[in-house]
């Protein structure tokens, strides 16, 4: 691949939900919160995010292709037979020397929500019976859930010269140096950077779907093929006055990546000023399609 990275950006607007929960009580269940200017919104950490989409990969690979933790956490390192070793990172212990660390060739932000939690929210229970020694008698609690509607902005990279390699200082006779070491060949990387791509377009595995089902994939979508591996398009996503893009941040954002091989994917009816954003999207040449065509853009360009 002769790119060095894959970058994205979106939000995405939820149902009624409650995808990641916070520390909460015996008798609650909340939504993680943040606040910013006094004014409290939900999130769904990082790490939620990662699970995600680790588990869209294993529903789109063979069970063989990727190891199973063991009852330390620990998972198998070897970067060139497991995907998710080599796509997630791992750390296992060296007794006596330490652990081995590989860092994830992959960054998943939290989702941060952008419409206050105050406005958007609401309590809901549920029952939790457990059965008696005396039968036919039942007890249980009521449990509160917070559970709320909200727009998401999320963000996922793809360091792609990391796939399928290794990290490591070699010496020689002009000092020492990085290189990566290849544990795989090109087209098993490639492979595996379509797997997270195609695991972005089918995301599912959120905690407590059984009862409030939404989804979670993108309703508005920049990604990018790039020649530079930075976090920039990030930045191009900010809402301001409710269910606005801000559009001068949007024109800046892609004026400095006016190199890049950006594309953009929009679900009709998300936002008040699309008219706004497709004329900006026009003026930097980039092409507007749904979110799922425009991963599948960059999926077809790995070829």
């Amino acid at each position: 691949m002769n790119k060095k990275a894959i970058s994205a950006v979106w939000l995405a607007e939820t149902d009624l939900t409650n995808l990641n929960s916070g520390i909460g009580g015996s008798n609650l269940v909340d939504l993680k919160k943040y606040t910013k200017d006094g004014v409290d919104y939900p999130y769904v950490s990082g790490q939620a995010m990662r699970y995600y989409l680790k588990e869209g990969i294993r529903r789109l690979t063979d069970s063989e292709d990727y190891c199973v933790p063991n009852d330390k956490g620990e998972t198998c390192g070897k970067i060139d037979e497991c995907v998710l070793c080599d796509l997630f990172g791992f750390m296992t212990a060296i007794e006596g020397k330490g652990a081995r660390v590989r860092v994830s060739p992959i960054k998943m932000s939290p989702a941060i929500g952008l419409l206050p939690l105050n406005d958007n929210l609401t309590i809901d229970f549920l029952t939790r019976r457990k059965p008696q020694e005396k039968a036919g008698e039942l007890t249980g609690d009521i449990v509160n859930v917070e559970l709320g509607v909200n727009i998401y902005k999320a963000g996922l990279s793809i360091d792609l010269v990391k796939v399928g390699g290794e990290e490591i200082i070699e010496s020689g006779e002009n000092g020492r140096h990085l290189k990566i070491d290849r544990k795989t060949d090109d087209e098993t990387a490639k492979k595996r950077v379509k797997l997270v791509l195609e695991s972005f377009k089918n995301l599912s595995d959120y905690s407590k779907q059984a009862r409030v089902l939404t989804d979670f994939t993108p309703n508005l979508l920049l990604i990018a093929l790039q020649n530079r591996y930075n976090h920039l398009l990030q930045k191009a996503l900010e809402l301001e006055n409710g269910r606005k893009l801000n559009i001068e941040r949007l024109d800046q954002i892609l004026t400095v990546l006016k190199d890049e091989t950006i594309y953009a994917g929009l679900l009709s009816g998300t936002l008040d000023n699309e008219d706004e954003i497709k004329e900006v999207l026009v003026k930097h040449n980039v092409k507007l399609m749904t979110p799922t065509e425009a991963i599948d853009r960059v999926i077809s360009e790995i070829e």
